[in-house]
């Protein structure tokens, strides 16, 4: 989690503010403060088209002026876009046939229902009684630092199973199958095997579903098109997950699900290569580039997987998927000049795949009676019994969120 020139100095699964610390010391290094302005949205992206030149782009700008208690607003004309807005601000509950009820129910009973965004610390819910729906990532993480201080059980609705589960839910944990009706008539909440909770079982319904893309500011009727395809999952004309055929001057960085920082500075190198005129290799024609994203949506559909995910270590596909798709952006970027002039992409290490392979947030279940989440690897012994490298494996806490070195 670290970009190659500056090492991050914390384990593997920090707390938010010491990722956004780094982000801020790397800019300040790098001497880059006079070229930001911080604080300010932008309201609107609209493509200018010219028989004389290369297209640009009129963006519409705000920022609130805290002394005078108003909004400026202003235009200003880029020539080239870097979009990298992130895509986990806006909260995604999967539409479920109980999602219509789900509404009248929010409506009857309204701060009952809220999203993990929401979400901050488990102590918000002492004596709670909490249902979770969702079991990856931050369904996972909540459900499990809940358990610590909610009224047991806690309820966890999950569709299928977790790698991280064991054959049995940790002690204080009940699992459920999906939702199948909200009842605001009688507050009932049921599930795919018939079973309910009732008004007096549950006080918070966490909804752990995740986030959606979301690019407001995208004129699609000045531009032409949609960026962003929700039906198929994938940016709307684009090439290696960064690149527009239709718009040169338009990129976009950190859309694909893999290594996230190595993967921003591969794409960052390569797009600065292709616009400084210093690229490697040139960009394919834009029919090769069409047909990529062709294929590439027909194989993600045929293997049931998501078109901007490929791959890494525990991210659904391949090892080589990811390898594949730095490999492309290292081809274009190229090596730096001779005399030292742009960014070299990063090595992906033999050292770094080990990392990743040996960092666990949480030790893998055992099998068997034992085969509760909550039960793990808890010495060196234990996990060279299963197979694994002891020396040297991080893995964290569930309960304490507290960094535990094993050492062989």
């Amino acid at each position: 989690m670290c970009f190659s020139d500056a090492r991050f100095a914390y384990g593997p699964f920090p707390p938010h503010w010491v990722p956004r610390r780094y982000l801020e010391t790397y800019f300040a290094q790098h001497r880059l403060d006079s070229l930001l302005v911080a604080n300010t949205t932008v309201e609107d992206v609209s493509r200018l088209t010219s028989t004389e030149g290369p297209e640009q782009w009129k963006l519409t700008l705000r920022k609130h002026d805290k002394l005078r208690g108003v909004d400026v607003w202003w235009e200003e004309v880029f020539d080239a876009v870097v979009i990298a807005n992130g895509h986990y601000s806006v909260p995604y509950v999967r539409l479920f046939p109980c999602f219509s009820r789900l509404e009248a129910y929010d409506g009857k009973y309204p701060g009952r229902v809220i999203h993990s965004k929401c979400y901050r610390s488990p102590s918000l819910y002492r004596g709670q009684k909490v249902l979770v729906i969702g079991n990856s990532a931050s369904g996972f993480d909540i459900t499990n630092q809940i358990a610590t201080t909610a009224q047991l059980p806690v309820y966890q609705s999950r569709r299928s199973k977790n790698k991280f589960d064991g054959d049995e839910p940790p002690d204080g944990i009940v699992w459920k199958p999906v939702i199948t009706e909200y009842r605001a008539e009688d507050s009932r909440i049921t599930f795919a095997d018939g079973s309910s909770l009732g008004f007096d079982d549950v006080d918070t319904v966490i909804y752990c579903t995740g986030y959606r893309p979301s690019f407001p500011f995208w004129n699609a009727s000045a531009n032409g098109h949609e960026l962003y395809d929700y039906e198929n999952g994938k940016l709307v004309g684009n090439y290696w997950h960064t690149f527009f055929y239709g718009h040169p001057t338009l990129v976009l960085v950190g859309m694909p699900r893999t290594l996230t920082f190595r993967s921003f500075e591969y794409q960052a190198v390569a797009v600065a290569r292709v616009w400084a005129g210093r690229a490697a290799t040139a960009l394919p024609s834009v029919a090769e580039q069409q047909k990529w994203e062709r294929d590439r949506l027909e194989a993600t559909r045929r293997a049931g997987t998501r078109f901007h995910d490929v791959g890494g270590p525990g991210q659904g596909e391949t090892v080589d998927g990811m390898f594949e798709y730095f490999q492309k952006l290292y081809d274009i970027a190229g090596l730096n000049t001779l005399r030292g002039k742009g960014r070299v992409p990063p090595v992906v290490s033999d050292e770094m795949m080990w990392a990743l392979e040996h960092e666990h947030k949480y030790p893998p279940p055992k099998k068997g009676k034992e085969g509760g989440a909550e039960v793990g690897f808890g010495s060196a012994a234990e996990m060279a019994e299963e197979g694994g490298n002891a020396e040297g494996w991080v893995m964290v806490d569930r309960g304490h969120m507290e960094l535990e070195i094993v050492r062989g």
